[in-house]
């Protein structure tokens, strides 16, 4: 019998397996998608560069949706991937010193109040994206260009963020050996 039948936790730790392969997929369809962005915008502002300078006509509407659409992709859409993977920038010169107990804690703490944190900020966003979309919000700089479809990047980012955030600390509660090494004990 398996350690982890005798403890019960197999269950759990299977379907937290399975959530997580299923996040980590749709966490790099997001980044693959920030990166297209990201390669997009760079496309943009030199084809807008080439044309204003070697023939006296800018690429339409470039600054507007370099602003509105590639910069919030780029930014947003790889916030999740970067949670799942912590990667997010921290500062653990006293968390490291903590006992293993005290660093779980705080580490369950931590993820709890990312994922409310952003959880509410999906939330808030979704609504604010609704009422884009229900008035076809534009913005008029040199061009007049519809900006609500990318209002939704930020609930679908901070929506899969906040669930990458909650399995991160279910995981450090139910299956503190499948949990970052940071949270593991050691074996001297």
């Amino acid at each position: 019998m398996s350690d982890s039948s005798r403890d019960g936790s197999g269950g759990a730790s299977r379907l937290l397996h399975a959530i997580e392969r299923a996040l980590a997929g749709l966490t790099r369809l997001l980044l693959v998608l920030g990166t297209v962005a990201l390669v997009l915008m760079a496309l943009h502002v030199i084809a807008d560069v080439v044309g204003r300078l070697a023939f006296t006509h800018p690429v339409y509407g470039t600054t507007e949706i370099v602003s509105f659409y590639y910069m919030v992709a780029a930014v947003c859409l790889p916030l999740a991937y970067m949670e799942l993977r912590d990667e997010h920038i921290t500062v653990d010169l006293i968390y490291l010193n903590m006992p293993l107990l005290l660093r779980r804690a705080v580490f369950v703490f931590s993820t709890l109040v990312t994922a409310l944190f952003f959880g509410l900020f999906a939330y808030q966003s979704w609504f604010d994206s609704l009422r884009a979309m229900a008035s076809r919000e534009m913005v008029m700089g040199a061009a007049l260009i519809e900006i609500w479809p990318s209002r939704y990047f930020l609930p679908v980012s901070f929506g899969l963020l906040a669930v990458a955030a909650l399995l991160r600390a279910l995981k450090a509660v139910l299956s503190p050996r499948d949990a970052e090494t940071h949270l593991q004990a050691t074996v001297e």
